[in-house]
């Protein structure tokens, strides 16, 4: 019986299977561009208490974060800010903090000396080349010079941070 089952489903799939006659193929290419792609985020820098008296200039860090597609390479600039003084460039920013009409001179440097001036062109900037796609955390060194004569009050600036790739 199991022997009778056997070929009778034996002949019901022979019966439904398609037949072929022939085929053909053909094959097709796939394709992608991994494109440069960056992006940047920043860390404020708060400066606290400057003592005009002070023989001690006033430190404080901040940081920008960049994310970049693998093997994307180029530098991370930081702009004058919006109260730069006479002369200042892109290359050598002369960056100051206002308050109203008044003024209070600060750096941001890409070194823990602060002796490397950090500017919004490719001699002053930090070079980024990415090597796999987490972020990387870089740090900026800002400071207040000593023996600056400005008026008591609360000084500002606002600096933009760009990756250019």
């Amino acid at each position: 019986m199991k022997r009778i089952l056997f070929g009778f489903l034996v002949l019901v799939l022979a019966a439904t299977a398609p037949a072929f006659a022939g085929s053909d193929s053909s094959s097709f290419g796939v394709s992608a561009t991994v494109i440069e792609s960056c992006s940047i985020s920043s860390v404020a820098i708060a400066f606290g208490d400057y003592d005009a008296l002070s023989a001690t200039p006033l430190d404080a860090d901040g940081s920008v974060t960049v994310t970049c597609s693998n093997g994307s390479s180029g530098f991370i600039g930081l702009d004058q800010g919006l109260n730069a003084d006479t002369g200042s460039t892109d290359a050598a920013p002369l960056r100051q903090m206002a308050s109203v009409s008044e003024r209070l001179s600060y750096g941001l440097y890409s070194d823990a000396a602060r002796s490397i001036v950090w500017g919004n062109t490719v001699g002053s900037g930090v070079a980024h080349t990415a090597t796999d796609t987490n972020p990387v955390t870089v740090d900026i060194y800002g400071r207040v010079p000593v023996g600056q004569g400005s008026l008591v009050g609360s000084y500002s600036d606002t600096v933009t941070a760009t990756i250019n790739f």
